[in-house]
């Protein structure tokens, strides 16, 4: 096989090949995310059915609570109270 003329270069059999593994990667990866996130959306679900707290509060918590960004959060709630 032939090199291949693209509008971003020139790439040979051996770049295709490195693109195509990479991609294949990349979509790897992507599926063990959208099981993460189902898992993260049960969770969610089972605080809300407990505790009643909306989704979008417990999404809110959880972001937070993982980014370590309350002191942030707090100023943003006294901010938009004034």
């Amino acid at each position: 096989m032939a090199d291949v003329d693209t509008l971003y270069g020139t790439f040979s059999e051996a770049d295709l090949k490195g693109i195509k593994d990479a991609l294949g990667e990349i979509s790897n990866e992507m599926t063990i995310i959208d099981g993460h996130k189902e898992a993260i959306k049960d969770i969610v679900d089972a605080i809300y059915d407990k505790y009643k707290l909306p989704k979008k509060v417990i999404n809110r918590l959880a972001k937070t609570h993982h980014k370590q960004t309350f002191q942030e959060e707090i100023q943003l709630f006294f901010q938009r109270k004034v």
